[in-house]
């Protein structure tokens, strides 16, 4: 990927040595004359760098807490800039989700950022169906007039039309460039403990049940969770509607048209199972927050815990002697209904319109676009390419590729809300946190009953 450049330490050989060829040739004509010459070269020297610096260009890009992607970004920068010596990357990265999304929205009002990934692809965009429903905040951007029309773009040709439609489009316009797809709907477990006690992995949720008793039988904590950040839980449970819901979307336009309910059978028996999953956690798992949850998982304190296949590359790479899989949660009792991982499309770069540098965001993103470099993205952060002809050199994205045969959107990137949601359906989340042991909700049934009333009350809002 880097090109190959003269050491620093041999150009400044190079100078030292002209430098004294000249003093030498010099040398006869007095000391005067060497002297005054001398100051002039410095000071044409010191002048040249000033202005160099002066002239360099800083291209202020944004990113997020991803250990795995972030060492490759700051790796491909370095290379970028070899290319493009007249510039300077500056990539600035947060400490959580909400921070980012904070600091994204205020960077771009202050026309102070060039290039930036949205959190997903182009996901939630209000329907026919879905009258009144509040835009995200990228169609917003959109029609602002503040994202660039990236449309005709060469290195566009190098992803899947499809890929780019489904995640980077809008009004039949190219305005982001999704690079990957990746998984969250599934369970990391210890393969080492669950052979020690003879299980496998589950394909039905008796299956599942079974796996939880066996091991908390046997003194072995069974799960867990990132409760305290909240997300954490809802995407796993999201694995839970995946596959009891079947069609999300349609259950989704249901709950606006009417034809669907929050209480309905389907939707109950997910957050009655939510519930019933969750009191095999590890006690306190509300309290333990995003980054302390993979310490109890690679100590062996729990046999599994709920994460994003994103998580992968960090755990291989940090602990390589980590005997660890990924499997889908089997929410149904049909194992056709659990053989797939739901997930979405994940970091869909934008360039600002009004960039101070936007030539230079888009020649980052067709350097970024150049297959030698986004095989090599693809391998450090486990994402799943979404350029033909890639293969991923990893084994745990060749482990878990069955469950990606049939890869569908999870239940967060397609649920479109009513503006003034409350707060036990506010987002995009399926909110079982909320019921006991996670929250103070003691059954489904009322959880399922509130929400259902607050969708009510937000009609029309």
């Amino acid at each position: 990927m880097s090109k190959k450049v003269f050491s620093k330490f041999a150009m400044f050989t190079l100078a030292i040595a002209l430098i004294f060829s000249v003093a030498a040739c010099s040398g006869n004509d007095g000391a005067s004359n060497g002297s005054s010459e001398g100051t002039s070269n410095e000071t044409a020297s010191n002048d040249s760098n000033q202005e160099e610096q002066k002239d360099k260009v800083t291209l202020k890009m944004l990113g997020w807490t991803n250990k795995a992607v972030n060492d490759y970004i700051t790796e491909l920068n370095e290379a970028f800039m070899e290319e493009y010596p007249e510039v300077e990357v500056e990539y600035t990265v947060t400490a959580s989700d909400d921070v980012y999304k904070q600091l994204m929205q205020s960077r771009l009002a202050a026309e102070d950022v060039d290039l930036f990934p949205n959190l997903s692809g182009f996901i939630l965009s209000p329907q026919e169906w879905s009258p009144g429903a509040e835009k995200p905040n990228w169609q917003q951007w959109i029609e602002a007039g503040q994202i660039a029309d990236l449309t005709g773009e060469s290195f566009l040709d190098n992803y899947n039309a499809s890929d780019i439609e489904n995640g980077g489009m809008f009004d039949g316009k190219v305005y982001g460039v999704p690079v990957g797809t990746t998984a969250f709907t599934g369970l990391y477990y210890n393969k080492d403990i669950f052979a020690d006690h003879g299980l496998e992995v589950p394909t039905t949720w008796d299956e599942f049940i079974n796996v939880l008793d066996t091991l908390q039988d046997n003194k072995v904590t069974p799960l867990a969770f990132a409760g305290k950040d909240t997300w954490p839980l809802a995407i796993t449970v999201q694995g839970l509607q995946a596959s009891i819901l079947g069609d999300q979307l349609e259950f989704i336009r249901g709950l606006w048209t009417g034809e669907s309910k929050f209480t309905d059978e389907k939707p109950l028996e997910v957050l009655t199972k939510a519930q019933q999953m969750m009191g095999y956690a590890i006690n306190g798992f509300m309290g333990i927050d995003y980054a302390t949850l993979p310490s109890l998982f690679t100590s062996g304190q729990v046999a599994m815990m709920g994460d994003g296949a994103w998580k992968a590359p960090e755990l291989t790479k940090d602990f390589p002697d980590l005997n660890f899989g990924y499997f889908p949660i089997p929410g149904s009792d049909n194992a056709e209904d659990n053989k797939s991982l739901a997930g979405k499309y994940d970091m869909t770069y934008l360039v600002a319109e009004n960039a101070p540098n936007k030539e230079y965001a888009i020649k980052w993103l067709e350097f970024f676009s150049q297959p030698e470099n986004y095989t090599e993205f693809v391998n450090a952060s486990g994402m799943l390419p979404v350029q033909p002809n890639v293969v991923a050199d990893s084994e745990f994205v060749n482990e878990i590729s069955p469950y990606l045969q049939e890869f569908k959107l999870g239940y967060e990137q397609l649920f479109i809300n009513r503006p003034n949601a409350g707060e036990h359906i506010a987002n995009a989340g399926v909110h079982a946190e909320y019921i006991a042991p996670g929250g103070p909700i003691e059954t489904a049934q009322e959880l399922a009953e509130i929400q259902q009333q607050e969708w009510e009350d937000a009609e029309g809002n």
